[in-house]
């Protein structure tokens, strides 16, 4: 009996040094969580970790007399720690095993919090309600108000919050919970563009005895919104209200900035300099120097149009702060000014110049053009460079392009759509079998009608509808003919010249060596492109053979001259099956994937080959597809080839997304489009 009673007594001092220990985690996580007045979780470890003891208590001591307390704590610190789901859980089963508990009403608060965040949120409302208009204390309806509110300006949905923060204002919180609340309505009035409401929202928070980051930024909203409405002389006495005060001598830097923003709006732009210079020589805050410089760029570029001393101070900002959004745009810009002088240089041409050369010089104003029209803001200098496109290149392959953006400025800039049209039709006129013949159509009105033909894109589409829709070979083969015969400077000429032989190749291959030369022929004229590349490799591919192919002779595979190994083509008996996964590799959508050539200017994770793939002792190429950000980083990416080893191939994609590249040599045409990128994998010298 006595043993019995001690076991009794051992176990029941478990059980509650357990649960002691949970809920002294969870007092943790709640003062944290209060100490941050509504705007954070808490310490989040110590809610996990209250969890982990109250589930002990549930688990292994289901009939202990701190059950109920443990699910209270197991229902708060779900929540805290965004498990919603269980938090409703375990508020549910307290509602419905504990009715009577003193966390019953806790547990409908938190019903209703989970079910909000839960998106769930027509349920939560009505259980907000019924707490608003139920025996609930003061408490209890605050926080549901605090609640519904928050989660409506989290949702930017001001209008909505705004009743639940006055009724905690004018009624239902306490001293903090106003002022918490009024600087929820000031916020949601200012990022709803009520500026006269949220000035005076922020200067009645002033009234209801703020800390001292609550008045900072009480005085420093009220100055951005006195900016906005034009009083720029009153928000700045806001800001000299807090730089006359020690206690935010540390923010000082910050408060010129927003001073000199000041001045720029008041075009006083020679104080807002001086106020910049006074921050790049007195902080010692890199990034605010570097919006200091950042913003010295803006007045150099925009308002005294001197782009050499702009790109200086743009320069500047990157080298401060690189990797936040005003040194990203920073660099662009400094890069866009880079470019307007080196398009400037390239553009010369003389009564010698080949074809060739005159489309490179067209396409450079081109590009000089979109810079100031999108890059540089200059819209004047658009237009006329863009003009001696069509005037000094009419014979160039942009020349029409040229014409078709000309139409645009001018019914953007000038407000003319009859100038606008009249350029457009010129494209007609001048340029009936162009390229960009359709995109002049289409913006005419145009598109479908008699007009509508006679340009190479007429006839590939009428191929491609006659190879993938009909299965008319012959036909096909006519089109794509028309237009290999007929439009020597289409950017479908040398798709089609390809689709021709490779028709021949799939459907009606010979068995000699006549396809290999045709694939010859393209790489040959036209070693830069990217069919060249696609025609070598498929020249150089080892085709699979039959077993009935074992005892002919070696003239039954003919070999690509110079390459190594059996060609793509088998005689015309081998039954194999042509499968080329590279060539699937470099293709999006069906279309072949223009190659990304640049080596990368930044790896910030460089690529360690694995010692868990020594013995295999992998190399080779694998092949990402990959779009990048205006900036030249990975934006989205697929990895299409891959190792046999999938440590190799993890690495290599942490590796490749970690990449960037200059976007200044990447051609305008290649921007913002999928392209394919080849990444070597090479073992360490020692397992050579």
């Amino acid at each position: 009996m006595v043993v019995a009673l001690l076991f009794s007594a051992a176990g029941g001092c478990v059980y509650y040094n357990t649960f002691y220990n949970a809920r002294k985690s969870f007092n943790e996580a709640e003062k944290s969580r209060n100490k941050s007045k509504g705007k954070g979780r808490g310490n989040v470890a110590s809610y996990r970790k209250a969890i982990e003891k109250s589930l002990k208590v549930i688990e292994d001591y289901p009939n202990s007399k701190y059950y109920d307390d443990a699910l209270y704590v197991l229902m708060v610190s779900y929540y805290y720690t965004e498990q919603y789901s269980r938090s409703e859980r375990r508020a549910r089963e307290i509602l419905a095993v504990y009715a009577e508990s003193e966390y019953a009403l806790d547990a409908t608060l938190y019903l209703a919090k989970a079910k909000l965040m839960q998106k769930d949120v027509d349920d939560a409302v009505g259980i907000f309600q019924e707490i608003f208009e139920g025996a609930y204390d003061a408490q209890f309806k605050s926080e549901a108000a605090m609640t519904l509110g928050a989660y409506h300006f989290d949702n930017k949905e001001y209008r909505k919050a705004e009743p639940y923060f006055l009724a905690l204002r004018d009624s239902l919180g306490n001293a903090e919970e106003r002022r918490l609340a009024q600087t929820y309505l000031a916020d949601g009035y200012f990022a709803g563009y009520r500026f006269q409401d949220a000035l005076g929202a922020y200067l009645q928070l002033l009234g209801m005895d703020p800390d001292k980051n609550e008045k900072y930024h009480a005085l420093f909203q009220a100055a951005n919104s006195s900016y906005r409405l034009q009083r720029i002389d009153d928000g700045q006495d806001y800001l000299m209200t807090l730089m006359d005060e020690d206690v935010y001598f540390d923010s000082v830097s910050v408060l010129m900035l927003k001073m000199g923003e000041g001045y720029e709006f008041d075009e006083e732009l020679a104080q807002a300099e001086a106020y910049y210079q006074d921050i790049i020589n007195q902080s010692e805050k890199s990034k605010v120097k570097a919006q200091a410089f950042w913003r010295l760029a803006l007045i150099y570029q925009y308002d005294y149009d001197d782009l050499v001393q702009a790109k200086i101070y743009y320069d500047s900002t990157s080298k401060l702060d690189r990797s936040s959004d005003i040194g990203k745009d920073a660099l662009h810009r400094s890069s866009s000014i880079g470019l307007l002088e080196a398009y400037s240089r390239a553009i010369e041409i003389d009564s010698t110049s080949t074809q060739d050369i005159i489309d490179r010089a067209a396409y450079t104003q081109y590009q000089l053009a979109e810079l100031y029209w999108i890059e540089l803001n200059k819209p004047d200098s658009a237009l006329i460079a863009m003009q001696v496109v069509a005037d000094s290149f009419p014979t160039a392959f942009d020349s029409p392009k040229a014409l078709i953006a000309l139409s645009e400025m001018v019914r953007e800039y000038e407000e003319d759509s009859s100038k606008a049209d009249s350029i457009l039709r010129e494209v007609l006129i001048q340029y009936p079998t162009s390229d960009y013949l359709p995109e002049a159509l289409e913006r005419l009105g145009l598109a479908g009608s008699s007009a509508d033909t006679g340009y190479a894109g007429v006839y590939f589409s009428r191929a491609e509808h006659f190879v993938v829709d009909e299965f008319n070979l012959d036909s096909a083969r006519a089109n794509y003919q028309v237009v290999a015969d007929r439009f020597p400077d289409s950017k479908y000429f040398l798709q089609s010249r390809f689709a021709l032989v490779w028709l021949t190749e799939t459907y009606d291959n010979p068995g000699d060596s006549s396809v290999i030369w045709a694939y010859k022929e393209i790489s040959d004229s036209f070693p830069s492109s990217n069919w060249a590349n696609e025609a070598r490799r498929r020249t150089q591919y080892v085709a699979k053979k039959s077993p009935s192919d074992d005892d002919q002779e070696a003239d039954s595979v003919m070999l690509a001259e110079g390459d190594e190994g059996d060609s793509l083509y088998a005689a015309a008996e081998d039954t194999a099956v042509y499968v080329d996964v590279e060539v699937a590799a470099l293709s999006r959508d069906g279309k072949l994937l223009p190659e990304l050539r640049l080596d990368p200017i930044r790896i910030d994770e460089p690529f360690i080959y694995p010692e868990e793939a020594y013995r295999g002792g992998w190399e080779g190429w694998l092949i990402f597809q990959v779009l990048l950000d205006p900036f030249g980083e990975v934006q989205e990416y697929e990895l299409k080839t891959k190792s046999p080893n999938e440590q190799i191939n993890l690495l290599v994609e942490e590796t490749f997304v970690s990449m960037a590249w200059d976007p200044t040599r990447i051609p305008q045409e290649l921007q913002e489009t999928w392209l394919y990128y080849r990444f070597l994998v090479q073992k360490p010298d020692h397992l050579k």
